[in-house]
């Protein structure tokens, strides 16, 4: 497949419309998680990275503060009116912002619990990039609050190329998405390339976007030693259900931290 600019954040909506479905039982999920590790902090939740807020409004339904930040300024505006629409507008706190730079719009030591799920971390490029989002993120967390992350380790060597499909239908819009992963042959390549095929079907016609992108992979080993290298500590591990959970690789997994 020829290289195509990544365009899958283009539109929030079909963005949105795509993965809205099963929101409420990973909230449910991220509750479970957070009634865990969190006993005593703020009721007050925060997703880097947060898309088009769709957990976000979730949690907001069930009384919580959020906070929310996202790069692209269509995905945080979508996040508001949809907000806004969800009559939970005053529960949110939404901004543009950086995953290694975003702590100056938050209070400090306020939030309780943070969560990152589906390799959004691996997003960011190297080390440095990750160690300065653990960084931020032990700067706003309270002493009781954990952060979650969801993350796939990868096996060098031995992992093959896979391919997931996923729909999504929202009133007469509907979406399938076609993603292709091509694993690193060896340690010496830290990164995954994805391709994304959408196709989104209209009263008006059918449109395909092809977007690509990479994530940085680790072993565990490497995702383990990065951790004891930044402001973070590891409290436990637990699957995407909320209960615990021994990691593997290659495996998806959600790890809970806590600052030091």
């Amino acid at each position: 497949m020829d290289d195509q600019p990544n365009t899958l954040y283009a539109d929030p909506s079909i963005y949105d419309i795509l993965h809205a479905s099963g929101t409420a039982a990973e909230v449910d999920a991220l509750e479970r998680t957070a009634a865990c590790f969190c006993a005593g902090a703020p009721d007050v939740w925060l997703e880097p990275a947060c898309g088009s807020g769709r957990y976000l409004r979730q949690a907001a339904t069930r009384g919580k503060r959020v906070i929310g930040f996202d790069l692209e300024n269509k995905m945080i505006e979508y996040a508001r009116q949809r907000a806004q629409k969800a009559g939970t507008a005053d529960l949110h706190q939404l901004f543009v912002g950086d995953m290694r730079s975003f702590a100056s719009e938050i209070a400090p030591d306020s939030v309780g619990f943070a969560f990152n799920p589906i390799n959004t971390v691996r997003h960011l490029e190297s080390d440095e990039d990750l160690l300065a989002h653990f960084e931020q993120i032990a700067r706003v967390l309270d002493d009781a609050g954990a952060y979650a992350v969801g993350i796939s380790l990868t096996s060098y060597e031995y992992e093959m190329p896979s391919e997931d499909v996923w729909t999504g239908k929202r009133g007469t819009c509907e979406i399938q998405q076609v993603i292709n992963y091509m694993p690193p042959e060896s340690k010496d390549d830290r990164f995954e390339q994805i391709y994304s095929v959408l196709t989104v079907t209209r009263p008006s016609g059918e449109e395909q976007i092809f977007s690509n992108y990479k994530l940085r992979t680790y072993n565990e080993a490497q995702w383990r030693e990065i951790i004891e290298r930044s402001a973070l500590r590891v409290l436990g591990v637990v699957d995407m259900e909320g209960m615990p959970d021994e990691p593997e690789e290659p495996g998806y997994a959600v790890w809970v931290l806590a600052r030091r």
